[in-house]
């Protein structure tokens, strides 16, 4: 794969994660562009007109933004491995992607909140609480099933965005003992090839 992908990337942002961690994981090779979109100036490039926010990839004229749709093209490319998007189970596939998109947005409103003030701030976390809870529910009912993954019998594009919700929803204060299930399919993902962490996160599996 050749490097005409580039990724509009804002490193703290954990949308830009997912989308470094499945491009990582998948194999990808891209060239990054690191924005900040904390100066004013940013909000005005080209890229970012009608509203897009980091992170955005272009390749060959398109240019897409989003974490979901940005993995889904990706996992759709002749040279990609088939796993990521199992012909198989991909609407169950895209079906936990699109919920894992919601959970994201819940994610970083929660960690904005909480990170982007010099106060003190409890942030909200009651929606992605509910998210994480119905994400355990799930990966019990698929681990007595015998199965190891959100979707499919190997890692998909949707185990990817669902792990960076559960791995860095401790920057929010959510308690995570309660979540077994979800613990040991977090270490699987970290052991897969590939794996990247989010700078200056600390590793809490």
């Amino acid at each position: 794969m050749t490097m005409d992908m580039i990724l509009y990337d804002w490193t703290p942002d954990v949308r830009c994660y997912a989308v470094r961690l499945g491009l990582s994981l998948m194999g990808v090779e891209y060239r990054t562009e690191a924005v900040d979109m904390d100066l004013p100036g940013t909000r005005r490039l080209p890229v970012f007109a009608t509203g897009r926010c980091p992170p955005v990839l272009e390749h060959g004229g398109l240019r897409l933004s989003r974490p979901a749709n940005i993995l889904h093209f990706i996992a759709r490319r002749p040279d990609v491995a088939r796993a990521w998007l199992d012909p198989a189970c991909e609407w169950v596939i895209l079906d936990w992607l699109d919920f894992g998109g919601g959970a994201l947005d819940a994610l970083a409103a929660s960690r904005g909140g909480a990170l982007g003030t010099t106060m003190p701030v409890v942030p909200a976390t009651g929606a992605l609480e509910v998210m994480l809870r119905r994400m355990e529910d799930h990966m019990s009912a698929r681990a007595l099933e015998g199965h190891d993954w959100f979707a499919a019998p190997a890692a998909s594009i949707a185990d990817v965005v669902l792990f960076v919700v559960f791995a860095l929803s401790a920057d929010v204060g959510v308690e995570r003992d309660t979540c077994p299930a979800l613990r040991r399919w977090a270490r699987r993902m970290r052991a897969l090839p590939g794996f990247a962490v989010m700078p200056g996160v600390p590793d809490y599996a």
